[in-house]
């Protein structure tokens, strides 16, 4: 009964799992206090997710939508893009944040679950954060923007269906083309693993032309 009634919904595999995910909990939980001694959900099929493919933004969309934007929007684009922020991170950016290193200056971001990492800083991006009063992007009503002004703001400017997100793919791929550690990319972009980070990086073209001409049939 159970499994005919998630066969009949159109999910997406993000929905379906998450759904298969609370239903088993319910079901364990009735069984834990004594509730229920079977548990349906055990004959529910596990849900595999489509693996994603990294999607960086192009450098000339970016340039692009640097050339239309305010001086705050600026320093929005390049927090995603130069720095590889999240939508929440880069709202939460404060002229404090900016620290010095051994080589020059560095952000501290207040990732998910309160984690923090930092992440180095472009000399002038680093100025112009630390010109700011407190929160780079504050609020109307005091603290600071959501992060789905954030997102919203970026799409808009990037156009053509590229998001914040994007922005963070093309950090990822920049970093990695420029230094080939995973893990180090994986530290900057505040991944607990890196199997997650794979998904941000995408394969430069010149490598995937060359590996393309080594399989060439030639007479």
């Amino acid at each position: 009964m159970m499994t005919q009634w998630f066969a009949s919904q159109s999910w997406k595999p993000e929905t379906r799992k998450a759904y298969r995910n609370t239903v088993s909990s319910f079901f364990a939980w009735m069984r834990q206090t004594g509730r229920r001694n079977d548990d349906p959900s055990m004959e529910l099929p596990k849900v595999k997710r489509p693996r994603a493919h990294p999607r960086p933004c192009p450098d000339k969309v970016i340039l692009a939508a640097l050339g239309r934007a305010s001086e705050s929007e600026r320093i929005m684009l390049r927090l995603g893009a130069e720095c590889g922020l999240r939508r929440g991170e880069i709202g939460r950016v404060s002229s404090g944040d900016v620290v010095d290193d051994l080589v020059g200056r560095s952000l501290v971001v207040n990732g998910k679950g309160d984690k923090q990492r930092i992440v180095p800083l472009p000399d002038d991006l680093a100025d112009l954060i630390s010109a700011c009063d407190g929160y780079v992007f504050p609020g109307r009503f005091g603290g600071h923007v959501e992060e789905s002004y954030i997102g919203d703001r970026l799409s808009s400017l990037l156009g053509d269906g590229w998001t914040a997100h994007s922005l963070r793919h093309r950090y990822a791929t920049a970093t990695w083309q420029a230094t080939h550690d995973l893990l180090l990319v994986s530290k900057l972009l505040g991944h607990a693993s890196v199997e997650t980070t794979q998904v941000y990086v995408a394969m430069p073209d010149e490598r995937l032309r060359a590996g393309m001409a080594a399989v060439l049939l030639s007479a």
